[in-house]
């Protein structure tokens, strides 16, 4: 059995589940919609929906985590608590072609799916007079995000027991990087007085927040949308803004991917 094989295997599963295909279609009706009532609005210069592709970016912000995290966290775990990640590495496979396999599997079908939803909604936005290179633009800050967090995912997956624990450690962070937003750091910044510096520093080790900024500089939106904390950091950054958050969605793919590899390769099956 090769690597391609377990992949497509693994590929095959992910686009079965009926949690992913529900959170997919209720991403793609929910986007269509955005951009179909969307308010005409100055989007570098042209007449378009700039607001409702930032809303479909807000959505994207919440939904795409859960669509990543939650089978990513149960892949691992659920396999090792029903034995059959046992039976699997007992077959003349390495660890690295096991891992690396579910990790582009859970990856290629999250990436298929976004690239039909923002395929249909990009043809319609397109119809619609939004330039089409905008929501290109988005769909790749999209990607990077899902990438990220299916990483985190499959870290949390190779360090739990059962596959209970690791959604909910899961869910857990995934609140915490949600909630933790503009206005969870604002609040921390007028009751602790930290400095603007700590602020910024959040937005950008924070995954949704740095794809956030990143989404909303790149359509340009007014400074007012971005939050206090994400402002700050425009200002500061400039037109490093982008690059600084793609780094940060990288960085947290490649650490993440690492890590969850490592502690897989340590694990006593």
């Amino acid at each position: 059995m090769t690597r391609a094989t377990l992949v497509r295997w693994e590929l095959r599963a992910a686009l079965k589940s009926t949690w992913f295909v529900i959170t997919a279609a209720v991403f793609l009706a929910g986007g269509l919609s955005l951009v179909a009532f969307g308010t005409n609005s100055s989007v570098l210069g042209s007449r378009g929906f700039g607001r409702g592709l930032a809303a479909l970016a807000h959505l994207a912000m919440v939904f795409v985590p859960l669509m990543a995290l939650i089978p990513s966290t149960g892949s691992i775990a659920g396999d090792r608590e029903l034995g059959n990640m046992s039976f699997l590495l007992a077959q003349p496979l390495s660890r690295s072609t096991v891992y690396g396999s579910r990790w582009g599997g859970l990856t290629g079908a999250l990436l298929l799916s976004l690239t039909i939803s923002f395929g249909s909604i990009g043809t319609f936005a397109a119809i619609r007079g939004v330039r089409s290179g905008l929501v290109l633009s988005l769909l790749g800050l999209t990607a990077a995000l899902a990438v990220a967090f299916v990483s985190i995912g499959l870290w949390v997956s190779s360090s739990m027991r059962t596959r209970g624990e690791a959604s909910v450690l899961g869910l857990a962070g995934w609140l915490v990087f949600v909630a933790l937003g503009s206005l969870g750091v604002m609040t921390a910044f007028v009751r602790w007085g930290l400095p603007e510096a700590v602020l910024r520093g959040w937005v950008l080790v924070n995954p949704v927040e740095a794809y956030r900024l990143a989404v909303l500089e790149l359509l340009g939106s007014d400074p007012q949308t971005l939050g206090a904390a994400a402002d700050s950091a425009a200002r500061v950054w400039g037109t490093a803004t982008v690059p600084l958050c793609l780094g940060s969605l990288g960085a947290w793919a490649l650490v993440a991917g690492w890590v969850g590899f490592a502690r897989f390769r340590r694990a006593d099956f």
